[in-house]
Parts: structure tokens; sequence; C-alpha cells
């Protein structure tokens, strides 16, 4: 009888892990869905300097 009893708290306890997480993928699923929802537009404001070569930035 003692036995069930541990195989039911080992259970439970498996239970109660999948559930969390579960609910740890759901968060981070929508975490990255609203992050790649929009890409954002990059500027690049860099401009070659003629006597040099080096880039620089835009002023």
């Amino acid at each position: 009888m003692s036995h069930l009893v541990g195989y039911a708290l080992i259970g439970a306890g498996v239970y109660v892990v999948v559930q969390v997480l579960k609910r740890e993928m759901a968060r981070v699923a929508e975490v990255l869905r609203d992050a790649n929802a929009e890409p954002v537009r990059v500027e690049i404001r860099m401009e070659r300097d003629p006597v040099t070569g080096i880039y620089r930035d835009r002023r």
C-alpha cells in the first residue's frame, strides 16, 4: 500500500512539472511571436571618406 502512495506522489510531481513547462513554453512563444511580429527598419548612417577610404558616421 505504501508503494501506491509513493507512485501517486511521483505522478502528481510529474503532472505539476509538465504543467509548469507547458505554461513557460507558451509564455516564451508569445514573447517570440511579439518580437518577430514586425521587422524593424535599420538606417545605416555610414559614409565612406573618399580621401582615407574609411567609413565614418554621417554628420
